[in-house]
C-alpha cells in the first residue's frame, strides 16, 4: 500500500512512516501524540483485533494529555441501532471517559463513522474551529445508541459476524461495479 500511495499517487511522509503488524508496532511506540487517527478499515471485513479494549488501551496510553483518538468505521447507520456501531461505542467508552459520534455523508445509511474519543471532555466550539468548521460537524454530529453493543475484548470479540451485512454490501459494490466474472469459482 505504502508503495502504491507513493508510486501512483504522489504520497510523501512528511512524519515517520511505520510499515508493519498494527498490534506490533503500537507496543514499540513511544508518545505523546496529540492526534492519532484510527483507520485501518476497508474491504469486505476490517482488522477487528484493532478495535479490542486491549488494542484501544494501548492507543490510549500513547495520546498527549489533551490528545484525541479519532477513529474512523465503516457500517450501516440503521437509525443509531447497529450492534457493531454499538459495540464499538461501548469498547471506546470502557477505555476513553469521552467519546463524540459523527457521519461523513449526512442521510446515507451505508458510511463512515468517526468517533472522537479522549481522556478530557471534548467541545467543538470552544476548541477555536472557525464557524463554517463548528457547523460542518454539527450537521454530521449524530446520536448512538450503544446499549445493545458488546465489549469487544481480545477474548471475545464478535464484529466479524456482526459485521456481515456490510461484508455483503461491498461484495455487491464490487460485482456491480466489476460483473460477476471477477468471482472465482
Amino acid at each position: 500500500m505504502a508503495d502504491a500511495a507513493a508510486d501512483y499517487f504522489g504520497f510523501k511522509p512528511r512524519g515517520k512512516n511505520i510499515i508493519g503488524d498494527a498490534r506490533y508496532e503500537i507496543r514499540h511506540l513511544t508518545g505523546p501524540y496529540d492526534l492519532i487517527i484510527h483507520d485501518c478499515f476497508t474491504g469486505g471485513s476490517e482488522p477487528s483485533h484493532l478495535l479490542t479494549v486491549e488494542t484501544l488501551t494501548q492507543l490510549r496510553g500513547l495520546l498527549s494529555d489533551h490528545g484525541i483518538m479519532a477513529l474512523n468505521f465503516v457500517a450501516f447507520y440503521d437509525g443509531g441501532r447497529n450492534p457493531s456501531l454499538a459495540s464499538v461505542s461501548r469498547t471506546l467508552e470502557q477505555v476513553f471517559p469521552h467519546q463524540l459520534f459523527f457521519v461523513s455523508e449526512p442521510g446515507e445509511n451505508f458510511n463512515d463513522f468517526i468517533f472522537l474519543a479522549t481522556n478530557h471532555p471534548i467541545d467543538i466550539a470552544a476548541q477555536g474551529l472557525p464557524e463554517a468548521q463548528q457547523t460542518w460537524l454539527a450537521q454530521r454530529r449524530l446520536p448512538l445508541d450503544n446499549a445493545g453493543g458488546t465489549i469487544i475484548t481480545d477474548n471475545y470479540n464478535p464484529l466479524e459476524h456482526l459485521q456481515i451485512a456490510k461484508a455483503e454490501n461491498y461484495r455487491r459494490v464490487v460485482i456491480d461495479a466489476f460483473g460477476p466474472e471477477l468471482m472465482v469459482r
